[in-house]
């Protein structure tokens, strides 16, 4: 085997793991995002669940109250979980969106929080409530 085909082959070898180890990265940071919003909102603190939100979110409710207000209407499972466990990431149509299964007092739901990186930090643009029948 020559040495270029070894270095083309180690090359290739070394960009795959890079890769493989950025979306581990990236994952663990959006999954820490996503868990403080759910323990801000847990805890009723506004404040930081709206700090992690995009701007976008922060000028549609443009405050902290009226951001609590709709998920309490909104989104009954999330304002009152029990319990949260993280499913896949998927980014197919053209977002990355991670997929959390939330157990709350009115059911469990699969949730789709759309996620958007801004100078270097991930915040919450959104999310998107699936119905779960069996969990």
């Amino acid at each position: 085997m020559s040495k270029s085909l070894l270095v083309v082959g180690f090359l290739m070898l070394w960009a795959t793991a890079t890769a493989a180890i950025a979306v581990t990265v990236s994952d663990t940071a959006i999954r820490e995002v996503i868990s403080q919003q759910l323990n801000a909102i847990n805890n009723d603190d506004g404040q930081a669940a709206f700090a992690i939100a995009s701007p976008n979110i922060q000028t549609m409710f443009g405050s902290p109250a009226t951001f609590m207000s709709m998920v309490e209407r909104g989104y009954p499972q999330i304002y009152r979980s029990r319990s949260h466990r993280f499913l896949n990431i998927d980014d197919s149509s053209g977002t990355l969106q991670q997929r959390v299964l939330v157990e709350g007092e009115t059911g469990s739901v699969i949730v789709r929080y759309e996620m958007i990186e801004i100078d270097g930090r991930w915040r919450i643009n959104g999310c998107r409530i699936e119905k779960v029948e069996d969990v």
